[in-house]
């Protein structure tokens, strides 16, 4: 259409004399004008998911623009740097998100670089529960964890910063090298992320004793299972809630069993293990979604107490079943209401 008037408004104008002259030049350049802005306005909205001023629903990939957001607390372990006009993610919205209300957020790290797609299963579990959901790119196992923690914020804050996001309904998730750096998120942006729910990929901020691990090693040769973390992380990740999941044909299973057992359960955290029959190297089933969320977003009073602490007499044996323990202690079994976990411990 705009090529199609110019002609006939460039011949008006050689045609015109005087003040007609005048006011047809001075029609061109507002038309001229008017044309640079809404194209330029088109270019600015493009690539964000507040386009046109509307929050775009359903799955797309975007970077969200504008200038940076900074958490409150800034880690030393984190890059904060980052250019959201450059960094993109994939964000799914549920189609019937309305700004009347708040909704939750799970920020998801992949170890894998591209991420086009909620895991499988999850996008109508989170739709039920009112939560958004959002994937860097470029942020695979073969980043720097510096960077894969600082994109996971990134993506939280701009996600509040552009949806109605509920601040306590925060969470961060990962599948294998992805679920290590959602834990470690958990130590060190805790005001952040209230809680996770990692993949087959579990760290402690120490060393754990060994029971089912096979190795203490990556596939890359790298040491296993362990950070750095200060009293102050450590507390401070004691008010967030964790979910392990593994799976009976999970390589990592040994290595998570431990550094739940050993570590996340032994030194009081509130954390919660399933381990799930048949499961391999791979995301959880909706269900099991379901579940993790089911226990980050219960209420305190629905909490289990404190773990017993029980010491053997000299000699003695001691069994319990982690799936039937009753009295005292009930609170040590894992259960995760889908009949999943199936061991038996001796002291």
């Amino acid at each position: 259409m705009l090529q199609e008037s110019w002609p006939r408004t460039i011949e008006a104008i050689m045609k015109s004399e005087g003040l007609s002259k005048v006011r047809w030049i001075a029609f061109a350049l507002v038309s001229v004008w008017g044309t640079a802005v809404l194209a330029l306005g088109f270019l600015c909205s493009c690539g964000s998911p507040r386009a046109n001023n509307v929050g775009r629903k359903g799955d797309f990939i975007a970077a969200f623009g504008g200038t940076a957001v900074a958490p409150e607390y800034r880690n030393v372990h984190i890059t904060y740097g980052l250019d959201p006009k450059r960094e993109k993610y994939f964000v799914h919205v549920p189609n019937d998100y309305v700004e009347d209300r708040p909704y939750g957020l799970v920020v998801f790290i992949d170890a894998e670089e591209d991420v086009n797609e909620v895991p499988y299963e999850w996008a109508s579990v989170l739709d039920a529960r009112h939560m958004l959901f959002v994937a860097p790119q470029n942020g695979g196992n073969d980043q720097d964890n510096d960077r894969r923690m600082g994109l996971a914020v990134m993506g939280a804050l701009q996600m509040m910063k552009h949806y109605r996001i509920d601040p306590s309904r925060v969470y961060v998730a990962g599948y294998s090298g992805g679920a290590r750096i959602a834990g470690k998120l958990g130590f060190y942006q805790s005001e952040v992320f209230h809680g996770t729910i990692q993949n087959c990929g579990a760290d402690f901020h120490k060393q754990v004793s060994t029971l089912y691990a096979t190795s203490w090693l990556s596939r890359s040769g790298e040491p296993y299972g362990t950070f750095e973390a200060t009293d102050e992380e450590i507390a401070r990740a004691k008010q967030v809630r964790f979910v392990l999941v593994t799976g009976t044909r999970d390589f990592r299973r040994g290595n998570i069993l431990d550094i739940f057992n050993g570590g996340f359960a032994k030194e009081g955290f509130k954390a919660k293990l399933f381990d799930v029959p048949g499961m391999q190297h791979t995301t959880c089933s909706g269900e099991v979604l379901s579940a993790a969320l089911d226990f980050i977003e219960s209420t305190p009073s629905q909490q289990p107490s404190a773990l017993v602490s029980f010491v053997p007499d000299p000699g003695q044996t001691f069994s319990l079943d982690l799936d039937t323990a009753t009295g005292r202690y009930s609170n040590w079994r894992h259960d995760n209401q889908l009949g999943a976990v199936r061991h038996r411990i001796s002291i």
